[in-house]
């Protein structure tokens, strides 16, 4: 290879690094706000969970403590890639305009990772038996049997069950979360905000919550519903999944669902001398990450598998 070669492939590779880390910055995902990101320093994290924060109150004696919990969270960070292959005379004949925006493409892709591994975990959280687990009380982290442990009180529901998404379905999940309370009892203040649904529902969920009218008998009224969370659509709800619907709270500190990152997003490719390069004279440009999702707080999600 002549040294005018070399250097147009060396400097080729720097240019895709750029162009892709320029477009996966530029990727915007709300559902990445479904989850509460921690980091990761080994190839599987347990995350120990407290039983629900008391609240404050008089102090009379000794101070209310919480107990700890003996029930775990357990993610095992996986490997995730994928990449194209690039012909080596698209770059010696300076052809990279049609190599660029590939790499674009990969990058846009790749950032939308984490945020589909995350409406993955939603869906499956309706039962026990998906990569996934149970919730860390130890039943679905959709259910209505969600122990409160401290006073043996009764058991709280953060799911519809297969109730379609309606404006009745909607005000129903909102009143359930609103009355949740802690294992004292004490409720926890949690107020719903956003509702995600996949494109089939983008419509209805529109309606419900940015329609100014609604239909009534007399013709119309004001929709009381108006403004009282936005709307997120997901893809990934599509299929099998078309009507599920999840309303969530994502005010607060703490989120329903994990993002493990044990390494970020970040590109490999191979040397021009390589074996593809000798064999079929292409070079490999790819991405790939190494993280995982896992069941964070139930009580900030509201779900149906409608």
């Amino acid at each position: 290879m002549s040294l005018v070669n070399q250097t147009k492939i060396d400097a080729s590779q720097i240019s895709f690094t750029t162009r892709f880390n320029m477009e996966l910055a530029a990727v915007e995902d709300p559902l990445r706000e479904i989850a509460m990101e921690v980091p990761s320093t080994s190839a599987t994290e347990h995350h120990d969970w407290l039983s629900s924060i008391p609240g404050l109150t008089e102090w009379l004696d000794d101070r209310r403590l919480t107990n700890l919990r003996a029930e775990q969270i357990i993610i095992v960070n996986k490997k995730w890639a994928s990449g194209i292959r690039i012909a080596r005379t698209d770059i010696t004949d300076d052809r990279l305009g049609i190599v660029m925006p590939r790499i674009g493409e990969l990058a846009s892709k790749a950032g939308l990772h984490y945020g589909q591994r995350i409406v993955d975990t939603l869906i499956n959280g309706f039962a026990t038996t998906s990569e996934f687990g149970a919730a860390y009380d130890g039943v679905a982290f959709f259910a209505s049997t969600h122990p409160r442990s401290e006073l043996a009180l009764s058991n709280q529901s953060n799911t519809a069950g297969g109730a379609a998404l309606t404006t009745a379905n909607y005000f129903a999940g909102r009143a359930s979360m609103w009355k949740l309370t802690d294992d004292w009892g004490d409720e926890l203040a949690i107020i719903p905000d956003t509702l995600v649904v996949g494109p089939d529902l983008e419509q209805t969920a529109l309606e419900i919550v940015q329609a100014e009218l609604v239909p009534h008998a007399s013709g119309s009224k004001t929709n009381v519903a108006k403004g009282t969370a936005r709307v997120i659509i997901s893809p990934r709800l599509a299929g099998a999944q078309a009507s599920h619907w999840f309303l969530l709270s994502l005010n607060r500190a703490v989120k329903p669902i994990i993002l493990q990152i044990r390494e970020a997003i970040s590109t490999t490719q191979t040397e021009a001398t390589g074996e593809d390069a000798f064999m079929r004279d292409q070079l490999k440009f790819g991405a790939n990450s190494r993280d995982n999702t896992g069941f964070g707080l139930w009580q900030f999600v509201y779900g149906s598998n409608a």
